[in-house]
């Protein structure tokens, strides 16, 4: 690991935003115009992003000299930037221009063509996965140091052991932060980060995921439940798939060095081979703080899962409405609830429900009435009313 706070022996100066200072750096133009491209590069910096215009009208055609102004964006195409410098502070793991040229050889075998970065911006499917490449080298809400990268439970039982404890460490510690590949709807958002504390060596995982067992519950309830060391959770991957079972990030399974968090081996987990090089390099603008480490390869994104949701309430039952029938003398259901069209709807059987003890009970009589000179049907409630 590269001395800390510096990148080829330049450090940020005060104010210098994170374009400015990769520039005067070197060897990070690739990752950089991807980054400018997604328009991410405007909140990094700790600058306001404009709104874009998604489908911007093609240009007026100039008369002689005259060239009219462009037509204004229409108000349904205009889009909000992709990210707010509000959402800082960043950890921005960035890819030397290296790094980027191995990524595409890679793509480019798999292709069976060679691609250039302008090939893949230029095409919508290779840009969609470059730019899931991207935001998964984004980390939004924490600025994450390489002296951090050590989980509260293991300082902890650190601390514990050197008093004379006998409390045995989890089989493996590290932090993760979450990256712009969040979308609250599936996980695979996430990146881990494994620190040796006897060679300094920091890996970091990139495919540790939760995956949430069958049901309507997500890992985050399986951990308050303490469900993390049942024998069904972490089945190996016989039922879930995954080499640690269900919920392996929430249950901080997830390991680097073959069970053993703490080797320096280089037999370790496959999903480790990515490591930080540089890092510590700390660039404020105003209010938006950012940290920057520098990997040694790109970061594969993960496969996602979905997050399982709680049932929503079932739809409340609205009460029948009755009605009093003269021809049968008695009293039936005149319209029921729809719960899927959420107002009343005519009676099916206006009978339904509707048990003869449980009916009103009324007399009949037949009344003369002065007012009109003839008899009228008259109904009498009985129960004393």
């Amino acid at each position: 690991l590269a001395p800390p706070g510096a990148l080829g022996g330049q450090t940020p100066a005060p104010g210098e935003t994170l374009s400015d200072f990769l520039e005067k750096v070197g060897g990070f133009g690739m990752f950089m115009k991807a980054v400018d491209h997604f328009d991410y590069a405007a909140a990094l910096d700790g600058k306001d992003a404009k709104p874009r215009c998604a489908s911007p009208a093609p240009p007026r055609a100039c008369f002689l000299w005259y060239c009219p102004p462009a037509p204004a964006c229409a108000p349904a195409a205009v889009q909000a930037p992709a990210l707010s410098k509000d959402a800082g502070p960043f950890t921005v793991l960035a890819l030397p221009d290296e790094a980027m040229r191995a990524m595409l050889q890679k793509w480019s075998a798999q292709m069976g063509r060679q691609l250039t970065l302008e090939d893949v911006l230029a095409s919508p499917s290779l840009s969609s996965k470059l730019q899931e490449v991207i935001q998964f080298h984004i980390v939004q809400g924490s600025a994450i140091r390489t002296a951090n990268m050590v989980s509260e439970s293991a300082a902890q039982i650190a601390s514990e052991g050197s008093e004379g404890s006998e409390a045995a460490a989890p089989a493996n510690t590290f932090v993760s932060g979450v990256t712009l590949r969040r979308d609250n709807v599936t996980s695979g958002d996430e990146v881990a980060f494994f620190r040796n504390e006897d060679s300094g060596r920091i890996r970091v995982h990139q495919d540790c995921v939760d995956k949430a067992p069958p049901g309507e519950h997500d890992c985050a309830k399986q951990v308050e439940w303490g469900k993390c060391g049942e024998p069904w959770m972490d089945d190996g991957g016989a039922i879930s798939g995954r080499p640690h079972g269900y919920c392996e990030l929430s249950c901080k399974r997830c390991t680097c060095d073959d069970g053993d968090q703490g080797g320096d081996d280089d037999g370790g987990s496959p999903s480790c081979e990515v490591e930080i090089v540089a890092g510590d390099v700390e660039l404020v603008e105003g209010d938006t703080e950012v940290t920057v480490h520098v990997l040694s390869a790109a970061l594969e994104p993960p496969q996602r899962y979905a997050i399982p949701k709680p049932l929503p309430p079932p739809p409340p039952v609205m009460p029948p409405m009755y009605v009093w029938n003269p021809q049968t003398h008695r009293q039936e259901v005149m319209a029921e609830w729809d719960p899927e069209t959420g107002q009343y709807e005519p009676a099916k059987d206006p009978n339904k429900g509707i048990r003869q003890e449980d009916t009103l009970g009324y007399t009949y009589t037949y009344e003369w009435n002065a007012e009109t000179g003839q008899y009228e049907y008259v109904m009498v409630r009985k129960h004393g009313n």
